[in-house]
């Protein structure tokens, strides 16, 4: 008999890809653990440069790039660099021959070890205005299929709308970044208030524009639930294009 691998497992015992009507703005994960959960953030490190992470990305985007086999990953938001270093590692670990792209509004952040990495091209511009800094042309010649992480927390439906209508295929994956409105919630005290006011309102921001186009898009629960119903950073936002 043939051994089926786990995620085919998860296909036969659960629907595997779903729609956003048929998903519910919970995580199994209780409030209260995200303040400690995230408070560390600063800490964490890849090659000593700032990743921030949360453990379940860290344990779920490894599995999903060798089963997507990206040719093209795109990150955005850089900070330190950290993790488009990582995402350039896995592909390397991995044998996927693939270019990974990182824009920023700033550069001047990037650590040393993130500016020389040749795997690496970084794009300096302002994702409000993402049309200048991922134009069509350039986006048009990027190899699919695509891994495409969004981690800028601003003018995240100019971004959609942008990928949407710019890029994205059948089979490629999109991941929106702090959809968990629990890890916003319990940062309510942080002094930049603006900052943290968009973040509670991002998951519904994102569920409206995914309501619209959901016969565009599935939601593959086999990383999205992976340690329980949304337990992670990112609610309902493991998307496949369709």
């Amino acid at each position: 008999m043939m051994k089926l691998s786990v995620s085919e497992q998860k296909t036969v015992e659960n629907k595997r890809f779903v729609k956003i009507s048929e998903r519910e703005d919970r995580c199994d994960i209780p409030k209260s653990t995200w303040r400690p959960l995230t408070e560390n953030a600063y800490l964490q490190t890849w090659k000593g440069v700032l990743l921030e992470k949360d453990p379940m990305q860290i344990s779920s985007y490894p599995m999903l790039i060798d089963e997507l086999k990206p040719k093209t990953i795109i990150e955005l938001g850089a900070l330190k660099g950290g993790s488009a270093i990582w995402f350039a590692d896995n592909l390397e670990l991995l044998g996927i021959e693939g270019e990974v792209y990182c824009v920023d509004n700033d550069l001047s952040q990037l650590d040393e070890k993130a500016k020389t990495d040749s795997r690496i091209k970084f794009l300096e511009g302002d994702c409000r205005e993402i049309s200048a800094v991922l134009p069509t042309e350039l986006l048009d010649n990027l190899p699919h299929p695509w891994l495409v992480i969004e981690d800028v927390n601003d003018n995240l439906i100019g971004i959609l709308e942008h990928f949407h209508h710019n890029g994205l295929q059948t089979g490629d994956y999109l991941i929106i970044e702090d959809t968990n409105k629990f890890m916003w919630e319990v940062w309510w005290d942080w002094d930049d208030k603006e900052y943290i006011e968009r973040g509670v309102r991002k998951l519904d921001d994102f569920r409206n524009w995914l309501m619209k186009h959901e016969e565009d898009y599935d939601i593959d629960t086999f990383y999205q639930d992976m340690y329980g119903y949304n337990a992670s950073k990112n609610w309902n936002s493991f998307l496949k294009k369709i």
